[in-house]
């Protein structure tokens, strides 16, 4: 379903169109303003790790309330538990009847994980395995992801058998179509982004090769200036790309939207400086039952923020959203 800010309500949203005020209406303001100015909150994490299949692990931390319904709140790139967007929406869930987990990928909870691969947009494994996780404790299961974690588990609902327990699921500001959201940060005007992308992964990198020397050694990493370039040398060798472009075409959610049966919301705005117009599912979304795009003129990217630290129209909805079932 395409949604409206008038067949909203249809879906148990009471929440109207995203209307900022005039400086919320830049996009890279929207986009920066809450990583410099928005509250963080301090949730008492329970921090657990959960060994995966493949000799490896992934760090993730709940916020327990005796319930037996959970929300799955995975990060976008580089992000992690701590990300100023995941606090502001577990703060949002501080009293709904749900526990909370949030997951650190791997290398992203503060150690580096043990094997030469980590993690990419595609990745949906230990989402997989969380996933199967927490259906063993907990009746209800609902699932949001940013940016890159929307990515994750709009592929992960839309490629294979999904967990019965998996009610509702959210997604915002997704790079859907990795390969055009790759060109739109290669313009100049995105490159602060892309430099603070680069910071943190290429440092990931150079301890990844001092910790497999033997299987790095020959990997062209140093140099690199876009996550384009860093795509090409490091992600797609690493974890078994034959090139950056294959990467983005095997691991963008977009060919998997039409295969959800989960019903799940996606929330992107046409000003979001990583996306294009291949990240507006419209025709998609346009008379499918279970997946819902509410399209925004304004929000930038993982934005949609106001003056005070507690208005943040999408947390708003996406609790709406799964409120309806809670």
């Amino acid at each position: 379903m395409i949604i409206h800010q008038q067949n909203a309500q249809m879906l148990g949203i009471q929440s109207k169109d995203y209307r900022p005020s005039l400086v919320f209406r830049n996009a890279h303001f929207a986009t920066m303003y809450p990583y410099g100015f928005r509250q963080k909150p301090t949730p008492k994490y329970e921090r657990e790790r959960i060994e995966t299949l493949d000799g490896d692990f992934i760090d993730v931390d709940f916020v327990k309330k005796s319930s037996r319904k959970v929300v799955l709140i995975i990060h976008g790139l580089e992000g992690s538990s701590s990300s100023q967007y995941i606090l502001g929406m577990i703060q949002k869930l501080t009293h709904v009847d749900t526990d909370i987990c949030a997951i650190n990928h791997r290398s992203c909870s503060g150690e580096l994980n043990r094997n030469v691969t980590m993690y990419h947009s595609g990745f949906t494994d230990d989402i997989e395995l969380l996933i199967q996780t927490l259906g063993e404790r907990y009746d209800q299961i609902f699932a949001v992801g940013y940016s890159m974690g929307g990515n994750m588990i709009m592929k992960y609902l839309g490629q294979g058998q999904v967990h019965p327990n998996i009610v509702k699921a959210a997604a915002i500001s997704v790079p859907l179509d990795l390969n055009s959201s790759s060109i739109a940060l290669d313009q100049w005007v995105n490159r602060p982004y892309v430099w603070q992308f680069l910071h943190t992964l290429n440092k990931k990198i150079v301890a990844k090769v001092h910790q497999h020397p033997d299987t790095l050694g020959t990997l062209e990493y140093k140099g690199i200036k876009t996550l384009m370039e860093y795509d090409d040398k490091v992600t797609a060798p690493l974890h078994g790309f034959a090139s950056g472009r294959d990467y983005y075409e095997k691991a963008s959610s977009k060919p998997y939207l039409s295969s959800i049966q989960t019903p799940t919301l996606l929330i992107n705005a046409d000003d979001d400086p990583f996306l294009t117009v291949e990240c507006m599912p419209v025709d998609i979304a346009d008379g499918h039952e279970y997946f819902h795009f509410w399209q925004q003129r304004f929000g930038g990217h993982v934005g949609f923020g106001g003056w005070r630290s507690g208005e943040y129209w999408v947390d708003e909805v996406v609790v709406e959203w799964l409120l309806s079932e809670l």
